[in-house]
């Protein structure tokens, strides 16, 4: 029995090696110390979490808990992927005669500075120059921006967004001002792979920032706030309104870094200064007033604003993440229909009134432009309600994968296609407002747009909520549900989506009695051949599929029939209604992650994915529904079509409980319940 505990408490030879790698690389002396107290206390356990498995560099570059440790974001793991990053773009641009150039800034979270400068002296010594954001922190935004205008071949920005205070991380652009996307993400995780060591001379030497005739560092912070400012002035469209206007906006950016050019921004748009919330108007590197630094968590982050707000007697809250890229935004309830007294826009909600904005301020200005060229983006996982306003006024829409990366550069495609982009959302409060000149979501625009939103609804006697009951009378009713459970086990992750792909119908056939024709329907097998997962990467399919593999999908749920499914894990695209054929999805696939869409013959649809970055299983649904428009100054008709509204949110919600407890069974699982914020 000792001997047996002997072997456990003992280390390998390969974690002894790692140990001794790590303090022979690492010259920061808060990490090196805790490796040696780590050693010297015999942690092996610890010291293997830390050191035998490396911080993966995907599309959103690097993005992890702070610490020491190859796992953690670090002085030594920055430097690491810096020099990695460094040689690809060496080797992508090695027969171009032009000088090169990328854009460095950071947030006010704890390291960002150092870690921000520590790649900048790497670039330097590599006679890059570097455009250092180095006497403020920026918006996230900015490093796209600065990408464009600046003609830079990269950039990086060292932030963590809305994650916890103890974590950081290192974004990454690529020179059309879009976030990497793959191949060049694997691309790049392979150079920092051969380029591990720290080179000589140059990691942690930061001496090279201090000179003054220095041609290789500039700070650009006049210049592109400046410019950022000036462009954004030109989607002013009711400066006049915007002076005259009595409305109070309490504004917020969480303890990030938005404040001073929120500030800028309202001038710009000519509005009176907002009211800011003292308590988190300044960078706090530790978001002491809340639990979570995510405007999207609902009443808690914003707790603070909603006191200020009410103080103030104010009208509408705005708020933008540390970073400030993402945008929430609340109106006072003056029907007194909300706990808070105020209602708080989902990203939904906000993309549709968002996305109706530009459109009608767009178009206002530009009658004569050819519709068949303008475009409208959102992620497949958000409202659908864009495409619904686009097949009415005649401008095109398109659906990517979630996240910013696969919109920004979409949109890039399109623009360099001479088409209008005008507008691009996804769910979780992102929003790009000017593709011209951000190719991300932006929180400052997104801000002080949606104030001259709010201003012109007012001048026109109309609240956010009475303006998006007109979009749903004009374009038909688009209703959400989207939440998550929270998955601590990976192997029970794995087992909840096999069960999907590999579905018992008799399980379901105990529970309810289905006719002989949904019985024949519920055989319906799906072939999964080769051929058909072909686009999925071959190195995954080896991992993942020895030969060939049938999958049944659930045909029912509740009371709704399934007429199709959409899985961009193994690559299959179903309409059960065509025999069951399937295809390939228009969408990228990777095995690497879990999603999957259920198509249901009541209009709704849901999809279940797996968190990148957190260990939740998430879903995303809507109904989409149309009823007649009626005349909306008529009493009965607008209580109608509130009954309307509510009666098929119930239905959704009824729909997206069964999901819940038929698809995922939280109980037999152990998933842990979401804690509510609304």
């Amino acid at each position: 029995m000792s001997s047996e505990n002997e072997r456990k408490n003992s280390p390998s030879d390969e974690l002894l090696k790692l140990v001794e790698l790590w303090l022979k690389w690492d010259q920061c002396e808060i990490t090196r110390q805790e490796i040696e107290q780590l050693k010297n206390e015999s942690k092996w356990d610890n010291l293997d979490a830390r050191l035998s498995h490396r911080i993966q560099f995907g599309t959103a570059g690097l993005r992890a808990k702070m610490g020491s440790g190859f796992a953690l974001m670090n002085e030594l793991t920055v430097i690491q992927a810096t020099q990695g990053f460094i040689r690809h773009i060496q080797s992508t641009y090695k027969d171009k005669n032009d000088s090169h150039s990328v854009v460095i800034g950071f947030d006010a979270r704890h390291q960002s500075q150092k870690f921000a400068r520590l790649t900048a002296a790497l670039f330097a010594h590599e006679n890059i120059h570097v455009y250092l954001f180095d006497s403020t922190t920026v918006p996230t935004p900015f490093i796209p921006f600065s990408i464009q205008k600046l003609k830079c071949k990269a950039g990086i920005v060292v932030t963590a967004s809305h994650n916890p205070k103890d974590d950081n991380g290192y974004k990454v652009y690529w020179e059309n001002g879009a976030q990497i996307i793959s191949p060049l993400d694997s691309q790049i995780a392979h150079s920092i792979q051969e380029n591990l060591e720290p080179w000589k001379g140059k990691a942690w030497n930061l001496d090279i920032l201090q000179e003054k005739n220095s041609n290789l560092i500039s700070d650009p912070i006049e210049k592109i706030c400046d410019l950022y400012i000036k462009n954004l002035s030109n989607l002013c469209y009711f400066p006049e309104l915007n002076a005259k206007t009595e409305l109070k906006f309490v504004y917020t950016p969480v303890h990030g870094v938005g404040q001073q050019f929120a500030e800028k921004a309202f001038a710009a748009f000519k509005f009176q200064p907002f009211i800011s919330v003292d308590e988190q108007k300044n960078p706090d590197p530790d978001f002491p007033t809340v639990k979570y630094p995510n405007p999207e968590e609902g009443k808690e982050t914003l707790e603070c604003a909603i006191k200020t707000a009410n103080k103030n007697n104010a009208d509408f809250i705005l708020a933008t993440d540390p970073d400030a890229d993402r945008f929430a935004l609340a109106e006072r309830d003056t029907q007194a229909t909300t706990q808070t007294g105020w209602r708080i826009l989902s990203g939904n909600q906000l993309g549709a009134l968002l996305g109706w904005w530009r459109w009608f301020t767009w178009r206002n200005k530009n009658p004569q432009v050819n519709v068949k060229d303008v475009y409208m983006l959102y992620s497949t996982v958000s409202s659908h309600i864009l495409k619904s306003i686009g097949q009415i006024e005649g401008f095109n829409t398109i659906d990517t994968l979630t996240g910013f990366k696969w919109l920004g550069n979409k949109s890039h495609e399109l623009i360099n296609n001479n088409k209008h982009v005008l507008f691009a959302f996804e769910e979780a409060i992102g929003f790009m407002c000017d593709p011209n000149n951000v190719l991300d979501k932006d929180g400052i625009s997104a801000m002080v747009i949606g104030a001259e939103m709010c201003t012109y609804l007012k001048s026109i006697g109309r609240t956010l909520y009475e303006q998006l009951n007109q979009i749903s009378l004009l374009y038909g009713y688009h209703i959400n549900n989207n939440s998550y459970i929270i998955c601590n086990k990976t192997n029970i992750l794995l087992k909840i989506f096999h069960r999907l792909r590999h579905y018992d119908q008799r399980e379901d056939q105990q529970k309810q009695e289905i006719s002989k024709t949904d019985k024949n329907q519920s055989e319906i097998v799906v072939q999964h051949s080769n051929k058909i997962k072909s686009h999925v990467a071959p190195d995954e399919n080896e991992c993942l599929y020895s030969k060939d593999e049938e999958f049944v999908y659930p045909r029912r749920c509740g009371q709704y029939n399934i007429i199709g499914i959409r899985d961009l894990t193994v690559g299959i695209e179903v309409d059960f209604r065509d025999q069951g054929k399937d295809k390939q999805p228009a969408l990228p696939c990777s095995s690497s992650t879990q999603m999957i869409t259920f198509y249901f013959d009541n209009d709704c649809e849901i999809t279940i994915r797996t968190s990148g970055t957190e260990p939740k299983i998430k879903w995303y649904s809507e109904i989409s529904k149309k009823i007649q428009n009626k005349q909306t100054s008529d009493i009965n008709s607008m209580i109608d079509n509130e009954l309307f509204r509510n009666e098929t949110k119930h239905e959704l919600d009824q729909l997206v409980e069964a999901v819940i407890q038929e698809f995922l069974q939280p109980e037999k699982n152990g998933l842990i319940q979401r804690e509510t914020s609304t």
